[in-house]
């Protein structure tokens, strides 16, 4: 069996597991149902990719990423204080 990366956050009294290379979802009452979830998931779509002649993978975007991790924040005022902020370097190659 092939492996897929996936995140799981909790939302509200949920788990979420994102499949990041097929853009599938599983949800549960706890991480390990979660999993389940998102493993069957995962056979589904592969499944029905192959049986419509679809492609085997579809990688989300990093603006669905950003939807599934920060879809809470969303409603609910985040205050952040400046110090908190993540400093990001850029990197030139060659």
């Amino acid at each position: 069996m092939e492996q897929y990366s996936a995140i799981l956050k909790k939302s509200g009294n949920q788990y979420l597991a994102l499949c990041l290379e097929l853009g599938v979802v599983g949800s549960g009452n706890t991480p390990t149902t979660a999993k389940k979830c998102l493993q069957e998931a995962i056979e589904s779509f592969l499944e029905y990719a192959r049986d419509e002649g679809l492609p085997d993978e579809r990688p989300i975007s990093i603006k669905e990423l950003h939807e599934f991790l920060y879809y809470d924040d969303l409603f609910k005022e985040v205050k952040r204080k400046p110090e908190s902020r993540i400093a990001l370097r850029f990197l030139k190659y060659a």
